[in-house]
């Protein structure tokens, strides 16, 4: 039987480490993402609830513009 190299346990403890890291590193990537684009989504609602104009009011709003 062979026997390990006392390099292979600590490149296997680092190698476990960095993909830890990693995965963490990225969770954090794709929460922040998720958030910022839950919070883009309801910017961009509140703003398209303001801009809405009655069909009366848009009517309005163009005939004045033809009678210049």
């Amino acid at each position: 039987m062979e026997t390990i190299s006392e390099t292979v346990v600590p490149l296997g403890s680092l190698a476990l480490i960095f993909a830890v890291i990693t995965v963490i590193v990225f969770t954090r990537k794709i929460v922040k993402a998720r958030k910022l684009n839950l919070t883009m989504k309801t910017k961009m609602e509140s703003k398209r609830k303001k801009n809405i104009e009655t069909l009366d009011d848009q009517k309005k709003r163009l005939e004045s513009l033809l009678k210049r």
